[in-house]
């Protein structure tokens, strides 16, 4: 397909006619193409579009249906329906009343354009565009941040069914691909083994039959892969993908020992990088207290100004695998931010994003973290007891350390974790520590007193921090991080934002890109609504019946 960027076309006078008469209150569509025009335009598409062959839709219109789809949770043949269908969406979307609709698998390969040319943004940053112009969006105010696990959309396999399945995954891809050759290579027994999907149903009942399947499906992948390798074997098949994702699954769950192959005791590889499902090759397995998931993290970033007379917008938007920790993901999530124009004064984030390298990195960036940060680890922190790091004295100048009863360090060591993060390492003399009368206060160890500390600045951060949210002022500013879940709820119940609907985490994010700039269309739609109205821009919560009850028995005391 090939697209030239042409003149936005206005909204056909008959089609204006007809939709004001069927909704004379107008619809959400309508609002938003009446409020902020299409919103997208041809030109920042082109690049995704070769200059010749068949002329493609234009790039605006599917933009905007993506984004209407999305924030009626609508499948594709379903959105192409309400094209056809719906005279508010062509009210939207410029179309005369008699178009006919675009076959809905053009939704699928616009998207794959947006991905194949990271252009994932052309879908977000005109909205937000748009929120600057008319001044609901501006650098410096406060932000918040929070995520929520998302399901993929693959079933969840056992060590066994992934092997299995993605055995029987690679086979059909290369039925697909080299069929003759497939034929004269497979084992006539991988028919009846791999036809049908492999699942814990069709297994043996018998622990020792079990370990007997095991091992023939190990050697038939070592089979297979083996043949793979062979000369003759053709270029299309070597260049199979599940080709290649069989390879790291075997790797997972079997080794090679004596030329003969053994089912693994242990994981070969960490959860972070374990294949779960051939189908989904990024989703991972993870346990956040007592939710068990398979598939991925969505971290949403919205503006919270409490006296603007603005909506709440989603600025930025972060898709990880679910094993990334929320820490690893706040400088992101800040430099996505900043790079937009939109760093904020205040972020206000929980204690999973938390740390003193971040707190003190961004600072420096001109962003204020606000949150708590965890106690200190040693078990005097826990307890809540003893001395703790922070009752050291440091001199980072000198490099010496003081314990409260006065003796100097006789060791200061910079060294790396296992995460490979720098680390101070402060050792007190054995000799010293043993005598002291209050050695059960501060250590167990025989060998003497360590700290293990984060370098000066992070470390400084720190312990400001801790002593800061132990004040009634820190829970009040930090409090405003709260209503990052209702955005979260939203997303959740309105726009079905707990599942993946594709799979693969491009694919993923992409949807949550989308579900981002359909929040911010209904809520500028909202309040655009109760500015015409004279309502605030954020009405107050709604009191639950008992509230009412105790506010009314109030004011009657008050009266008598």
């Amino acid at each position: 397909m090939s697209m030239k960027p042409q003149e936005l076309s206005p909204i056909p006078e008959e089609t204006r006619r007809i939709a004001r008469q069927a909704f004379p209150k107008g619809t959400l569509a309508m609002e938003i193409r009446d409020s902020l025009g299409p919103i997208y335009s041809d030109e920042p598409f082109a690049h995704l579009f070769p200059k010749r062959g068949r002329g493609a839709e234009a790039p605006w219109r599917l933009a905007l249906v993506t984004v209407l789809q999305t924030m009626e949770n609508l499948t594709d043949r379903q959105a192409a329906q309400q094209v056809s269908g719906r005279i508010d969406w062509k009210y939207a979307l410029s179309l005369p009343l008699e178009e006919a609709s675009f076959d809905y698998s053009i939704l699928s390969e616009f998207r794959q354009r947006l991905i194949e040319h990271h252009a994932e943004a052309l879908v977000l940053d005109p909205i937000l565009q748009l929120c600057r112009e008319r001044g609901w969006l501006k650098a410096g105010g406060k932000q918040r941040t929070d995520a929520t696990h998302v399901l993929a959309s693959v079933r969840a396999l056992n060590s066994l069914e992934s092997v299995g399945e993605t055995m029987r995954a690679t086979l059909n891809a290369l039925a697909e691909t080299e069929p003759e050759w497939l034929l004269e290579h497979m084992e006539p027994e991988w028919f009846e083994r791999y036809v049908h999907r492999f699942e814990l149903a069709r297994f043996p009942k018998a622990e020792t039959q079990r370990r007997a399947l095991r091992l023939q499906v190990g050697e038939d992948v070592e089979r297979l892969l083996e043949v793979m390798e062979q000369p003759e074997t053709p270029a299309a098949a070597r260049r199979v993908a599940e080709v290649a994702l069989l390879r790291r699954v075997f790797a997972q769950h079997y080794e090679v020992q004596e030329g003969k192959v053994r089912w693994r005791d242990g994981p070969a590889v960490c959860n972070e990088e374990r294949v779960v499902s051939p189908y989904d090759a990024d989703a991972r397995s993870s346990r956040k207290r007592d939710t068990v998931w398979l598939g991925y993290k969505v971290h949403l970033t919205e503006t919270c100004d409490q006296q603007e007379e603005a909506p709440h917008l989603i600025v930025h938007v972060e898709t990880t695998p679910s094993t990334i920790q929320d820490s690893e993901m706040l400088v992101p999530i800040c430099q996505g931010t900043r790079e937009r124009g939109l760093a904020a004064s205040e972020h206000l984030v929980d204690q999973g994003y938390t740390s003193g390298e971040a707190l003190a990195t961004q600072r420096e960036h001109g962003t204020e973290i606000i949150g708590p940060v965890a106690q200190a680890p040693s078990w005097q922190g826990r307890a809540q007891t003893g001395y703790a790091p922070e009752d050291f004295e440091l001199n980072w100048q000198t490099k010496v350390a003081t314990c409260p009863q006065g003796q100097h360090s006789v060791r200061w060591k910079t060294t790396q974790d296992r995460r490979d993060k720098e680390i101070l390492v402060i050792q007190f003399d054995a000799r010293h520590c043993q005598g002291c009368p209050v050695q059960s206060l501060c250590t167990h160890n025989q060998e003497g007193r360590r700290l293990t500390l984060t370098p000066q600045a992070s470390q400084q951060a720190l312990i400001q921090r801790r002593e800061e949210q132990q004040t009634k002022e820190f829970g009040q500013r930090s409090g405003l991080r709260a209503g990052i879940e209702g955005t979260i709820s939203q997303a959740i119940r309105t726009m079905g934002g707990r599942r993946s609907r594709y799979q693969g985490l491009a694919k993923t994010h992409l949807q949550h890109v989308r579900m981002a700039g359909a929040l911010n269309l209904v809520r500028i739609a909202t309040h655009l609504q109760r500015q015409r109205q004279g309502k605030p821009a954020r009405p107050a919560r709604p009191l639950s019946p008992l509230a009412r009850l105790k506010k009314k028995m109030a004011e009657e005391r008050a009266i008598a």
